[in-house]
């Protein structure tokens, strides 16, 4: 994934099925910090034992003031705007 790619990634829900929300990638780097997938309620980056590639996103509509980091592998890549129910978490 590069910059202007959108990617979705697992938000968990309790007591529902977890959604995909859509985020835009704005950058790509190697980190040992990133946010564990499913996404639960207040994401926060946590420090693991070993170093992998991450993008750095933003959620659409949302709050498109923060960014977080994800491991590239928790990302699917996606078209903005659609529904890509083949990623849907059920």
């Amino acid at each position: 994934m590069k910059f202007g790619d959108y990617a979705n990634i697992e938000q968990k829900r309790f007591g529902e099925a977890n959604e995909m929300y859509t985020h835009k990638v704005i950058g790509t780097s190697w980190s040992n910090s990133w946010v564990d997938v499913p996404v639960e309620c207040l994401s926060t980056e946590t420090l693991h034992d070993e170093m992998g590639p991450v993008v750095s996103c933003i959620v659409c509509g949302i709050n498109e003031r923060q960014v977080f980091y994800y491991r590239l592998e928790d990302c699917i890549k996606c078209e903005p705007n659609k529904q890509n129910k083949q990623n849907e978490i059920t």
